[in-house]
């Protein structure tokens, strides 16, 4: 296979697994092809093709269906989690290694009977239509043939079809047409501008994992579309362009940027607006933008997997995907404000999803042992209203004082 067909077969993929931001999905196809062809001409040929394939992929995903395959593969993991084995997507690199490394996965404290996993070679194995084959067993004995049929039960629950001959000895093989949705920062592509230039970035403050952006010189446009939307709050980003500088930080829903090479003038732009903080680094004079106000926001903090974020800032329907793929038996959190701060927070205990809402004022928190559909309303409520309706909830409230 010649080397630009690998790199579209292989962003192809990380576009379809659904777990990387595009500037990730270009330092991971960067990083394969490492030990084959010269690093700086897979970045320049990867970056159109990760464009091209997202977008092909958020359009393709306009037209799936309201719940998807993998939507049912999540919510039997999470149901199966809930009773107590412990149940991770795409979990380790194969299975020996899962096997190995699955007992981690229990929370110090807390305890499982068993777990359930497919591996991340299966996922990619299911991208070409083969489905996923779940591995299980229990901890401290034997599999059995009733945490099969367990497993099998909680599949079939939520409508996706089994393959399993009852053996212990055999994977649960599940059948699925793989559609895993995009949003937010997985779903964000770089800005279309016909100015774009290169800046030099600077991170001063501590900012790392996949959304952040990589210091030194990069595309202004890409910066714009893919990091400064999503700004940590207290996160400082310096550019410089010619020897002129300009320091950006969000407050709220808005990106302030900060020129000490032009008497310190500040320009306050939307948060989607970046590029006219780098035009007038460049030179060209840009008038303070009108902010328009988004459809939705939420300041958001939260637990998930290996990655802990500290006020982000996330719509609806991102923090619902984040709440959506949380897992019983860990310490996945997720904690947002709204626009006038009001506080939903969302936890997985040894119960059930506790969902409360946290009066600071008032130093207590008030909620109960709720679904995820009820988790979910509570956060799109507070992103797009405002409001925090802990009292329509319903249901036998608890109020606690910190």
């Amino acid at each position: 296979m010649q080397t630009e067909e690998q790199i579209r077969d292989h962003v192809r993929r990380l576009v379809a697994l659904a777990e990387l931001p595009a500037a990730a999905i270009v330092a991971a196809t960067v990083e394969y092809l490492a030990d084959e062809a010269d690093p700086a001409f897979v970045e320049a040929r990867a970056w159109p093709v990760v464009c091209e394939e997202l977008g092909a992929h958020l359009a393709a995903q306009a037209r799936w269906p309201e719940v998807t395959d993998n939507d049912r593969l999540t919510a039997a993991f999470r149901t199966l989690s809930a009773a107590g084995l412990v149940a991770r997507e795409a979990f380790s690199c194969c299975q020996n290694c899962g096997v190995a490394e699955i007992g981690d996965e229990v929370p110090r404290g807390r305890t499982a009977r068993g777990y359930a996993f497919y591996h991340q070679q299966d996922a990619d194995h299911a991208l070409d239509g083969a489905g996923v084959y779940l591995t299980y067993g229990l901890f401290g004995q034997p599999a059995t043939v009733d945490v099969g049929e367990e497993i099998a039960a909680a599949l079939r629950a939520e409508g996706l079809t089994v393959h399993w001959d009852g053996s212990t000895g055999t994977r649960i093989r599940v059948p699925l047409t793989w559609q895993r949705r995009r949003v937010g920062r997985r779903a964000a592509l770089p800005a279309t501008v016909d100015d774009d230039v290169d800046v030099d970035v600077d991170l001063p403050d501590r900012w790392t994992g996949v959304y952040a952006p990589t210091e030194g010189l990069s595309s202004a446009a890409r910066l714009a579309g893919l990091h400064l939307p999503w700004l940590p709050a207290g996160v400082r980003v310096r550019l410089a362009h010619q020897d002129v500088a300009l320091v950006v930080r969000r407050e709220g829903d808005a990106l302030v940027g900060a020129y000490p090479e032009q008497d310190g003038k500040e320009l306050t732009v939307g948060r989607y607006d970046g590029m006219d903080l780098i035009r007038r680094l460049t030179g060209r004079a840009v008038p303070a933008a009108a902010l328009p106000t988004p459809p939705d926001f939420l300041e958001t903090t939260y637990q998930y997997r290996d990655d802990s974020q500290k006020d982000v800032p996330l719509d609806a329907a991102e923090a619902c995907l984040l709440l959506r793929a949380m897992r019983p038996l860990s310490r996945d959190f997720l904690t947002a404000l709204g626009r006038s701060g009001g506080c939903v927070q969302v936890a997985w205990e040894r119960d059930g999803l506790w969902l409360e809402e946290l009066d600071p004022a008032r130093a207590t928190s008030t909620g109960r042992i709720a679904t995820v559909a009820e988790a979910e309303r509570m956060l799109t409520v507070l992103a797009t209203q405002d409001r925090v309706p802990i009292d329509e909830l319903g249901g036998d409230l608890v109020t606690k004082r910190w």
